[in-house]
Order: C-alpha cells, then sequence, then structure tokens
C-alpha cells in the first residue's frame, strides 16, 4: 500500500462523530430516552434502543481505534452510517409525520437536510475505509 496510514486517516473522523454521539446519548440517558420514544417505532424496542444505540457507537468507535480490529471494524461502521443516512432519507421524503433527532451532542441543531449531508459523508468514508481494508495487500514477509 503506497500510503500505509490511509485507513486511520479515513478511520479518526468516524471515531471522534461515534465516540462524541454514543457519549452525549449515555451523558443524557433521560432526554435520549425520552426522544427514542418519540421516534415513529415501535415502544418494545424502546428498551432495547436506549442501550443499543449508544453500545454500538461506542463499540464501533473503539473497534476503529484498534488496530487490528480496524478491518473488521469498518463492517459495522458503515452499517451504523448507512442506517442513520436511510433513516435521514425516509423522514425528509415525509415517511414519518414529526421525528425529533435523538442524535445527541450539538448535531441535534442540524436540520435534516444538513444531517442528510453530514451522514452522507461520513457514509462514504466508512465505505471508503471498507472498500480499502477489503482490497489491502497483508504485508509482505520476507525472511
Amino acid at each position: 500500500m503506497k500510503h500505509p496510514h490511509r485507513l486511520l486517516y479515513l478511520s479518526l473522523p468516524l471515531i471522534l462523530l461515534l465516540a462524541y454521539t454514543g457519549i452525549s446519548k449515555l451523558l443524557d440517558l433521560k432526554q435520549f430516552s425520552q426522544d427514542l420514544l418519540s421516534q415513529p417505532l415501535p415502544d418494545s424496542l424502546h428498551p432495547l434502543l436506549v442501550w443499543l444505540l449508544p453500545a454500538a457507537e461506542l463499540g464501533a468507535a473503539l473497534l476503529l481505534a484498534w488496530k487490528p480490529q480496524r478491518p473488521f471494524a469498518w463492517w459495522p461502521a458503515f452499517g451504523l452510517m448507512g442506517m442513520f443516512t436511510l433513516y435521514t432519507v425516509l423522514i425528509l421524503s415525509g415517511a414519518f409525520a414529526y421525528v425529533p433527532c435523538s442524535c445527541g451532542g450539538m448535531l441535534e441543531s442540524l436540520s435534516w437536510k444538513e444531517h442528510l449531508l453530514v451522514n452522507s459523508f461520513f457514509c462514504f468514508l466508512s465505505l471508503s475505509g471498507l472498500y480499502l481494508a477489503l482490497h489491502q495487500k497483508p504485508p509482505s514477509t520476507r525472511p
């Protein structure tokens, strides 16, 4: 690989975003829980999602930060960003009457169009990392 740190550089913004949103949700768990109840999702999912979403975000951030796991970590990072992007597209298409943002932290102040731009950017980053990780040549082991 010409640029051995390319995957690290791609992962840093994702690590920051995922860690920030996961920690923000946990720090204001009461508000996140209330926002989640307002989402157009079955109420039976609430007890699971209130812990699963921040845990998945933090887990993906940790895996991306841990070099031996980074090739695998692109899958959950892309899955999360793809899911968030699709959800934002559904919101913008009018599939739901009203949806409060439950992103956590300063991201809650973004409009849904801004959410789509941010999510699309991070989805592209994670897809790029996944592609590069899958096509990365293993390091040569010369005697």
